[in-house]
Formats: C-alpha cells, structure tokens, sequence
C-alpha cells in the first residue's frame, strides 16, 4: 500500500474517535451532572446570642425605731436586722459616685537656722542659712516621706516639732532627736532614710 493512503486512513479513523469522544462526553455525562454554574452555594452564619439579666433593684426599707422601754419580741428585732443587712450594700451604681479623696494637708510649719556638727566650722556664704519644715498629713501609715526644694522641707509621717537641720560634709541633713537623716533635692516625696554621721 501506499503511504499516502495509510496517512489518509489514520487521519480519518482519528477525527472519527474525536468526534465519538465528543458526542459520549457532552450527551451522556453532562445529562447526568449538574452544572456547576447551576449549584447553590448554602453558607451558615452561626450567632450567639447573649442574654445580659438586668440589675435588681434595691428595695427600700422603712425603719421604725423603737424605744428601749417597749419591750419587743427578740426574734422580731433578729429579722429586722436580717432584712436590713440583706438589702444594705456598698456598692451601688445607681445615684451619683461620691469618691472620698485623701488630699495632703499642711499640719505645722516651723523654720530653723542651719547649724553645723562641729562649732569650730563656719557655714559657707553660698549655702543655705535657714531651712522652713513643713509638716504634711498622710493617708499612710508608718510611712516617712520628705520633699526638698532648696531652702524648704516638706516632712510627711514624722512630728517636726524638736527637728533641726544641719551641714556637714557639703550636704544638709535633718536631726530630729540625735538621728541624721539625708536630705538632698528632690522632685516628688521620697523615703528619709537614716544616715550615721561621725561626732
């Protein structure tokens, strides 16, 4: 045989299995598939929901007072102060907040001339010759605090009455009954520690 007609047979036999391929995908698959442009898209949207109980309201009570002559049931009085005590709260947000500050208050003032431990030192004429102490109130307990600016001292929980301020060493210190304290400048309160200073 020739090969053209070969070439030719071959070439015809594969359009014809294109063409068969064609026909089985678009008429028996596609029939029974859904297309995909035709499919719904199903999306859940899944919330919670919160469920807030509203505050119950505080029932107001109204107390008789009674005199100490009647003489009452004590298992009346009892439950008197039970309902009492179950409707009295300190923490409420109804009404207006009153907030209690503790606000620092000036106690006592006092200003003393600077001295120095040793008579036979003079003061030099730059420092300072006199100091004003001033004595603040403090919310906290047992805490000792002081603030310097210059020539002025603010103390806070320690009694100024019988302190003194002294020079040595190129520095200030307060003495309140025979103990030392340093003093150097400062912004904000800070702790008074306790020096020792050689006699």
């Amino acid at each position: 045989m020739n090969k053209g007609i070969v070439f030719f047979i071959g070439l015809l036999l594969g359009i014809m299995i294109c063409a068969f391929l064609y026909y089985i995908d678009i008429k028996i698959f596609e029939s029974k598939f859904i297309p995909i442009s035709d499919k719904e898209v199903v999306t859940q949207i899944k919330t919670d929901t919160v469920f807030l109980e509203p505050a119950p309201k505080n029932k107001k009570l109204t107390i008789e007072n009674q005199s100490t002559d009647s003489v009452g049931n004590p298992a009346d009085s009892a439950r008197n102060e039970e309902e009492v005590s179950l409707y009295e709260t300190t923490f409420s947000f109804e009404g207006e907040e009153q907030d209690e500050i503790f606000s620092d208050q000036l106690l006592k003032t006092r200003i003393v001339k600077v001295k120095s431990i040793k008579q036979e030192v003079v003061l030099p004429e730059n420092s300072f010759q006199s100091f004003e102490i001033q004595q603040w109130s403090t919310p906290i307990k047992n805490k000792i605090t002081y603030q310097r600016n210059q020539n002025m001292l603010k103390i806070k929980g320690m009694e100024i009455s019988n302190g003194n301020i002294v020079f040595w060493n190129n520095a200030y210190y307060l003495e309140i009954n025979n103990r030392y304290y340093s003093i150097s400048e400062t912004e904000r309160f800070e702790k008074l520690n306790p020096v020792i200073i050689p006699q």
